[in-house]
């Protein structure tokens, strides 16, 4: 038996082939972190570094936890907000600080509280928040493409499947053309690779 050519390639060139098959596009992930390319169908030609959740990682999963924390804690968000995010998490801002600065992983433990902003978009503030989110990373993260309108944009991940709404008003606002958006990549990974 023949032994089978193994390659290893980025998970934003996985998530490039499972959104755009053999086409050019924009693919993005949007998870815990976020990243987008410009893919000409086959490789990956452009790429915005996405930053960590400090610098960059708009519209992911960090980002809006770190921004719902932030709101909170300003006093940003109408008290009865608060309340319930620092209950449903037990949480106390002495807690959430010693998660943020002194523990690992704090962009996962961010990403982890965004849930809240999912429960509660029928909110004003928190859709407010998820919006300019998604905004901001149509703004640094895709725009910025040499003719970024002449493609769409395919989106995966967590946060791009269970916020679709919001990441589709986002992207009206931006006036920006959205194409597949997935869960994972695998389903489109497997058509890519049997084509």
């Amino acid at each position: 038996v023949l032994p089978v050519p193994t390659e290893v390639h980025s998970d934003l060139l996985a998530a490039a082939r499972a959104l755009c098959g053999r086409r050019p596009g924009i693919a993005g992930i949007l998870g815990t972190g976020s990243n987008a390319c410009l893919y000409d169908g086959t490789h990956v030609v452009d790429h915005i570094p996405p930053l960590g959740f400090i610098l960059g990682d708009e519209g992911s999963g960090a980002a809006l936890g770190k921004r719902l924390v932030g709101d909170c804690l300003k006093r940003q968000l109408p008290p009865r907000i608060t309340e319930a995010f620092l209950e449903r998490f037990q949480l106390t801002p002495a807690t959430i600080l010693e998660r943020v600065y002194r523990t690992p992983f704090p962009n996962r433990f961010l990403a982890s509280l965004s849930r809240f902003v999912g429960e509660h978009l029928a909110e004003p503030a928190l859709y407010a928040l998820a919006l300019d989110c998604f905004r901001r990373f149509f703004r640094r993260d895709v725009r910025p493409y040499p003719d970024s309108g002449r493609y769409p944009v395919h989106l995966v991940g967590s946060i791009a499947f269970h916020y679709q709404e919001v990441v589709s008003e986002a992207a009206r606002l931006e006036g920006v053309t959205l194409g597949t958006i997935a869960k994972a990549p695998m389903e489109g990974l497997v058509r890519y690779h049997a084509g």
